[in-house]
């Protein structure tokens, strides 16, 4: 009747087209799972600086200010973490509005989360690790800023999605002059 290779050919198929819409189910019901993180995230200084930035992309001896922040993050991501979870990306973004420019969105900080033992964020007095500085070299005109908490679940089948957690309001003040 059929011979061992078309036997095998027709399990295969069927293997793999069950595998197939297994996975498309996977993927459509993860980001509907159930989660309840904490967060909380807490500005404690901004300090605006003008002056030339160490930066190895800037070969410019042009001056600019940039702001440091001092922050904590509290933060319990354990229950983000599912079969379908590999793991999760958390990363801290000022954003806000500049004359010229409608909307302007910095990351200062980031964190990749590879498990659960790694998912309960507690970072007291916290700097900001990367520059935050305005393209225009001044955050004069600066309106409407704030600083947000994203997590970016990142899955072992399907798409990732951004969920901005927290945001809470951000003055940038006035530069000083740096110190020679």
């Amino acid at each position: 009747m059929y011979n061992f290779l078309q036997r095998l050919g027709g399990i295969t198929s069927f293997a793999m087209s069950t595998l197939m819409a297994l996975l498309v189910v996977i993927s459509l019901t993860t980001p509907f799972l159930p989660s309840n993180p904490t967060h909380e995230v807490t500005l404690h200084d901004v300090r605006t600086t003008t002056g030339r930035m160490v930066d190895p992309a800037d070969r410019t001896s042009r001056t600019s200010e940039y702001a440091r922040l001092t922050f904590d993050v509290d933060a319990d991501l354990t229950s983000m973490f599912n079969w379908n979870t590999k793991l999760l990306f958390a990363y801290i973004t000022a954003d806000y509005e500049s004359p010229g420019f409608d909307t302007n969105r910095v990351v200062i900080w980031d964190r990749i989360i590879r498990n659960k033992r790694q998912a309960k964020l507690r970072l007291r007095k916290h700097h900001n690790k990367y520059f935050l500085r305005n393209y225009a070299k001044t955050f004069d005109g600066v309106a409407n800023a704030n600083l947000t908490l994203h997590i970016n679940p990142v899955p072992y089948v399907g798409i990732m999605y951004d969920k901005p957690m927290v945001a809470i309001p951000l003055t940038i003040p006035r530069a000083e002059k740096a110190r020679a």
